[in-house]
């Protein structure tokens, strides 16, 4: 037994379930910082890294110490552990593990280090030094976390106000009485304001209002518009984070769309990779410096929640043979070996397979597609000459992500901010957006018989209508074309409520004759978003397709293409009177393939817009 090795073993138990407080407790940068450890920075030790091992050391005048650190391992909700070989100090190697093991009453926390001590004063200061501090930071801490999660409350409200920079008060007052009288929502004025007042520097580095309106069961949307208007006013800014696709590192953080420039670099990878609109360029917002100042404070650079879309990561040194036990939620993950070829795509269903064993030798994965239960038992076997590192990732992005095809395609983002362009000539990959393209039946009977005057004032008007219903839907009006429109949304379904509406406030409005009769294509798919006359507009296959569709609809008809056919199920059943007839159609442009296209006629009733 070697007796420079102390091993300390606390238990807590919590109310909490386990799945609830991983979020918490697994945030090692934030429980770090409730520890009150100081910051770390990289650190330039040696020239030779294994593969996801970090340097590090303390940015600290009072502790000097550093470190190569081995990679985080955990297995979600259940464990997560580090290891630090120290390359100086009073430790040669730290060890930390944490399990949440759930029993009848919630969960029992169990934390445990391991320290190597490098003389015999560390190992007769060190018992002291963590049973009387550091355990009693740890009780305390983790009571709180089970506190608010009981009380359902996110930290800052059971906070203390955090300090501002000198003026902001007088300045939060002016800003938040405009920002009730121009968004009409003052009770998430009230809520931003109160968050950006209390919360720790962690959360508001880096705001997702999607997180909070979830939290604070509001509409996203709402909570969005918000925002929006809160950085107009300079309360808030903005940042466009570029994402790496493939490890999902936060590579690159640009002021306006227009520092965005392919391709970027990802320094844990060490590869280029572009970038998406609907996925890897997301919008963050943080405190105008004019309201409060964030200290880059870093305290965990590689925990689990730095990666929260990875549900195992491991650690196996060569012949090593791992037993995992694991809780996954139900969806599609990939298997990949850090640094190796290759990938093993998995189905989580509870009709999979409730044995898994996975061995990997240097040539990486295949390919294999296997189906597994939620609660599976799993076992990695490297069977490779070399340590790897397994990781079990979810494919789908972060819920509460926002991106950039979502608040561009936004009629308030682009009112606000119109100068938010893309480079001149940068093109960006845009993935699943939907395109809707109006235009007027037989618009040219209508000036030769009311005259130019009254035809042009009437277009105006129904272009008004339209911008308000599109806006309404979540979409954007990107461009006008002679009477036509041509718009994008996230989705196919808002997209047809705007069309809904505008059909309903048209045929209903008595400036409007029985001439003007309007209709519509929709297509959904990818497309390639540019800078055009100092505009975001998108270009592609797919909006070529959309603007064809719409020669094909008659007097208050929308014609859908496959890929937006879903939206039916919205209106059958509904008291929305409608026809319907599927064809086939050779498009211009696309004349050596046939399409199916559905017609949908509307019926004048008394509409009642439920879908």
């Amino acid at each position: 037994m070697d007796l420079r090795v102390l091993h300390f073993d606390w238990n807590w138990q919590l109310a909490s379930s386990a799945e609830s407080l991983w979020p918490l407790i697994s945030d090692t940068n934030r429980l770090n910082k409730n520890l009150n450890l100081p910051p770390i920075q990289t650190a330039d030790l040696s020239y030779a890294l294994k593969e996801g091992h970090n340097q590090l050391a303390y940015n600290s005048l009072q502790n000097s110490d550093a470190w190569e650190e081995e990679p985080y391992q955990w297995e979600r909700p259940y464990r997560f552990g580090v290891k630090r070989n120290y390359k100086n100090g009073s430790y040669e190697t730290l060890k930390i593990q944490v399990d949440l093991q759930p029993n009848a009453h919630g969960t029992r926390v169990q934390y445990q280090i391991w320290a190597t001590t490098r003389n015999l004063f560390a190992y007769y200061v060190t018992p002291g030094k963590f049973s009387f501090l550091l355990r009693r930071k740890l009780k305390k801490t983790f009571r709180t976390y089970d506190q608010l999660i009981q009380k359902n409350k996110l930290s800052y409200e059971v906070e203390k106000k955090q300090k501002l920079v000198r003026g902001a008060h007088q300045r939060i007052l002016t800003y938040q009485k405009t920002l009730n009288e121009t968004t009409g929502r003052t009770d998430i004025v009230a809520r931003l304001i109160k968050y950006l007042r209390h919360a720790h520097d962690i959360d508001v580095a880096r705001i997702s209002p999607f997180k909070l309106a979830d939290h604070w069961n509001f509409s996203r949307q709402d909570v969005l518009a918000v925002f929006l208007h809160a950085t107009k006013e300079g309360i808030l800014n903005f940042n466009w984070d570029l994402y790496c696709p493939h490890c999902r590192s936060l590579e690159q953080c640009s002021k306006t769309l227009n520092e965005i420039h392919e391709p970027v670099f990802c320094e844990e990878c060490q590869d280029e990779f572009y970038v998406n609109f609907n996925q890897n360029i997301q919008l963050s917002f943080s405190p105008n410096p004019l309201i409060r100042k964030i200290p880059e404070a870093v305290y965990c650079l590689t925990g689990p929640q730095t990666k929260s879309h990875i549900a195992v990561k491991q650690y196996i040194k060569a012949g090593e043979k791992r037993y995992l036990k694991i809780h996954l939620e139900k969806g599609i993950y990939k298997l990949r070996i850090a640094g190796q070829p290759g990938i093993a795509d998995v189905t989580v269903d509870e009709a999979g397979k409730d044995n898994i064993s996975v061995v990997v030798n240097r040539f990486g994965l295949d390919g294999e597609e296997v189906i597994i239960t939620p609660d599976s038992n799993l076992v990695f076997h490297n069977s490779s000459s070399e340590p790897q590192i397994f990781i079990l990732e979810k494919k789908d992005w972060d819920k509460h992500a926002l991106t950039a095809a979502e608040v561009t395609s936004l009629q308030l983002f682009r009112d606000l901010f119109d100068k938010e362009v893309l480079r001149k000539g940068e093109k960006i990959a845009a993935d699943s957006l939907t395109f809707m393209f109006t235009d007027l039946l037989d618009s040219a009977s209508m000036y030769n018989k009311e005259g130019d005057e009254t035809a042009v004032v009437r277009v105006i008007e129904h272009f008004e209508i339209l911008q308000k219903v599109i806006a309404a839907q979540n979409g954007a009006i990107v461009k006008t074309i002679g009477d036509s429109v041509m718009a994008v949304f996230s989705s196919p379904a808002n997209a047809f409520r705007a069309f809904l509406k505008a059909y309903e406030l048209i045929t209903n409005d008595e400036r409007f004759s029985q001439r003007l009769k309007l209709k519509a294509g929709i297509h959904h798919g990818n497309c390639v978003a540019v800078n055009l006359h100092n505009n975001i507009d998108y270009f592609g296959s797919t909006v070529n397709m959309a603007a064809r569709l719409v020669d094909f609809a008659d007097k208050n008809e929308i014609v859908l293409s496959e890929s937006a056919n879903e939206i039916l199920n919205q209106v059958e059943g509904s008291d929305i009177q409608y026809r319907s007839q599927e064809i086939q159609v050779t498009l211009r442009g696309f004349e050596d393939e046939q399409f199916t296209i559905k017609r949908i006629g509307l019926e004048k009733s008394n509409l009642r817009l439920v879908v």
